[in-house]
């Protein structure tokens, strides 16, 4: 039988301690970039300046930096942030990552600096509807007019969640485990987004949605401000 650690809560601050203590473990289980985050990158000018909101270790941000653009990896995680740094700090083809520790509700950043933003898999872990709101709404104010985000979320009804569960969620607040070496199992905590949900949470954060899809058990938003 696996140990389970007791349950994290739904803070932001417990969000923060789950990936702390995950962190190396999810980053090696997590190297490959989503390939829906691919095409977006492909679509961004080079040398654009790049927000990647929950950037972790870098998954996505490496991407970002191999193909020109300059990178602002935000993150909770001060363990992510660093396996991240350490693994980058090597090779001159990722010098325009910069690393910084940050909540999503509140950018240390000031209004419309960047050109695009990243935020995969980030806003299902926000405890309350109005931190997913914030997030969005700081989302929108760091961005140039006309900047675009990619935002994904965590299908209510993906049939790998109720593998992970032993059957359908009976609501979309949950805990799933994460695995770790030694058998030990750490609940991280989600909100799964039920269809139309992310769709009025962009429309109340004034953002302007542009297409929606599903995609992998997620649900997908390409948003912008406006001009």
């Amino acid at each position: 039988m696996h140990r389970l650690v007791p349950g994290m809560g739904r803070s932001k601050a417990d969000v923060r301690t789950t990936y702390d203590r995950i962190a190396e473990s999810y980053a090696q289980a997590k190297v490959e970039p989503w390939p829906e985050v691919v095409d977006f990158i492909t679509d961004i000018p080079a040398g654009d300046l790049v927000l990647d909101v929950g950037c972790g270790h870098g998954r996505h941000s490496r991407p970002l930096a191999l193909t020109g653009h300059r990178v602002v990896g935000v993150d909770v995680s001060r363990r992510l942030l660093s396996i991240g740094r350490k693994s980058t700090s090597s090779s001159n083809e990722f010098r325009s990552i910069e690393w910084v520790g940050a909540d999503a509700t509140a950018l240390p950043f000031p209004d419309r600096t960047f050109d695009a933003a990243l935020s995969i898999a980030v806003l299902h872990h926000l405890p309350s509807r109005d931190d997913r709101r914030l997030a969005l709404a700081e989302l929108r104010r760091v961005l140039q007019p006309e900047g675009k985000a990619l935002i994904s979320v965590w299908s209510f009804d993906d049939p790998q969640i109720a593998a992970r569960l032993g059957g359908p969620p009976k609501n979309p607040d949950v805990e799933i485990p994460w695995r770790l070496s030694d058998g030990t199992t750490v609940p991280r905590p989600y909100h799964l987004f039920r269809e139309g949900e992310l769709e009025q949470l962009i429309i109340d954060s004034r953002l302007q949605g542009e297409s929606f899809f599903r995609s992998g058990g997620n649900w997908f938003a390409l948003a912008r401000t406006n001009g």
